[in-house]
């Protein structure tokens, strides 16, 4: 879910849904499992404004 969707369903602001993103990823997400990463690409087709879409992360 974008964080546009995530903003609307709380009702909360874009900002603070993006530091919450944050801190539940500093927090859960292991920083070494991406040491060896070098390249991610991501592509996202959008259909219409209404969430029809498919995001690839390769």
């Amino acid at each position: 879910m974008d964080k546009t969707t995530v903003t609307k369903l709380t009702r909360i602001a874009q900002k603070t849904v993006g530091t919450i993103c944050e801190r539940v990823v500093a927090k859960e997400i292991d920083p070494k499992r991406l040491e060896k990463l070098s390249i991610i690409e991501v592509d996202e087709i959008a259909y219409r404004k209404h969430h029809k879409y498919i995001t690839q992360v390769i």
